[in-house]
């Protein structure tokens, strides 16, 4: 980029521009003008014209410190620093004013090429989109803090090495994705030895499920204010949600054509499984879609998600925004949510252990929530423990060293 483009000047008109032309409102323009005048004079007293992302990370501390402005105006100010930023690495239009959720990470050629070989097999294996992003995200800073400590090269790997760079991710249940990977790189001959089994496994904690009962659902649903442009959207949401047990991976990919409102049917392909998913459009879900529809979503031409955000610029929802909005809901809703998950899984879990206690079959209730086979339930599935108490077996009573214990009498460990 030449010098004219790094200029404070250039680089504000051509942000003004851009949030003309995605039609931002007059108050957000009003505040984004504030923060740049501020910014402005800011740089006219270090006597700057050109800006770099540090003088940016100064105006933000400046802001806190020197300003002393509320806590939306300092995380507006890190907004514009973030598109000044984008703008002055040769991003432009929606790029320029949206962040890239994909952090890149700058690896030794020849651990990116191991990596890559690695990510190469797993789409061999059958491993879905989704599944090969999540594995480069973690493999890749596993392979990072290889490569903070001098490692460049697989072959140089060392066991300590190995350990200090999977206990640095922080997290012992990555091990799920390094495991397989340094295995595969035994396997495929790039290492003399195979560090796996330096990696401890953990064996996943599998918590009883969450259940809400449906009264308790239903208040979730009854929760939003419909007065409001934002409930109705994230009304619509929350019944796809608690009516079907849908993902929010899935409400979020959800595009027109995967609404039939004249049939009143719904159908989609999985993002988890890959597999085909339909199922009847309810009257009150597609009365709560089409009011969105109608009434809040705007008439964007090249936009065909249902679900996006209420500001400019317009994008869809992400999984994330759904959960977040979820777990909020539970809270607002007055559900008594103490030791209790409250996000998008609650509502599958719920779904499968009221139809299993109700005496639904399994095989409806693993159509219902578009799972592969029967087996996948016990993740979702609470133990109906009223059945339970019909068939309990009677306790036998104590014998032997066994019995001597609970009575207080002196045991001889070694007998």
């Amino acid at each position: 980029m030449n010098t004219a483009t790094n200029s404070f000047c250039a680089l504000s008109s051509r942000l003004r521009e851009l949030l003309k032309a995605e039609a931002y409102s007059e108050s957000t323009l009003k505040d984004m003008d504030f923060i740049l005048k501020a910014m402005s004079d800011y740089m006219q007293t270090l006597n700057l014209e050109e800006y770099t992302p540090e003088i940016g990370e100064l105006f933000v501390v400046h802001c806190g410190e020197k300003l002393q402005v509320c806590a939306s105006r300092i995380s507006r100010a890190k907004n514009i620093v973030g598109k000044f930023n984008r703008l002055l690495h040769g991003f432009d239009g929606r790029k320029a004013l949206l962040p890239d959720k994909t952090e890149k990470i700058d690896l030794p050629e020849d651990l990116r090429k191991a990596l890559n070989a690695y990510l190469d097999y797993c789409v061999s294996n059958g491993n879905r989109q989704l599944t090969c992003d999540y594995k480069h995200w973690i493999c890749s800073r596993f392979l990072a803090n290889l490569a903070g400590m001098g490692c460049t090269k697989v072959g140089n790997m060392t066991g300590e090495m190995v350990q200090a760079a999977f206990l640095s991710l922080g997290y012992t249940r990555y091990w799920e994705r390094i495991g397989p990977f340094l295995r595969f790189l035994f396997d495929a001959e790039l290492l003399s030895h195979n560090y796996s089994m330096l990696i401890r496994h953990r064996r996943k904690h599998m918590p009883q499920p969450t259940v809400y009962s449906p009264d308790e659902v239903s208040c979730v649903e009854n929760s939003f204010d419909m007065s409001l442009p934002r409930d109705i959207r994230n009304h619509a949401i929350t019944l796809l949600m608690a009516r079907y047990g849908i993902r929010s991976c899935d409400i979020a990919a959800l595009t027109f054509d995967n609404l039939d409102f004249n049939n009143s049917r719904i159908c989609f392909i999985q993002q988890k499984t890959g597999d085909s998913w339909e199922n009847k459009l309810l009257p009150e879900v597609q009365t709560a879609i089409r009011k969105y529809i109608e009434a809040v979503r705007p008439d964007l031409v090249d936009c065909t998600r249902v679900f996006i955000t209420m500001t400019p610029p317009y994008t869809p929802l992400t999984s994330y925004a759904i959960n977040s909005m979820i777990w909020k809901r539970f809270k607002l809703a007055g559900v008594d949510i103490a030791g209790r998950r409250h996000g998008g899984r609650a509502f599958r879990s719920s779904i499968a252990s009221n139809m299993v206690n109700d005496g639904v079959s399994t095989e409806i209730v693993r159509k219902v929530l578009g799972h592969d086979t029967k087996y996948a339930l016990k993740h979702y599935a609470r133990i109906d423990m009223e059945s339970m108490r019909l068939c309990p077996l009677p306790v036998p009573n104590p014998t032997g060293t066994f019995a001597d214990c609970l009575s207080g009498k002196e045991v001889n460990s070694r007998a």
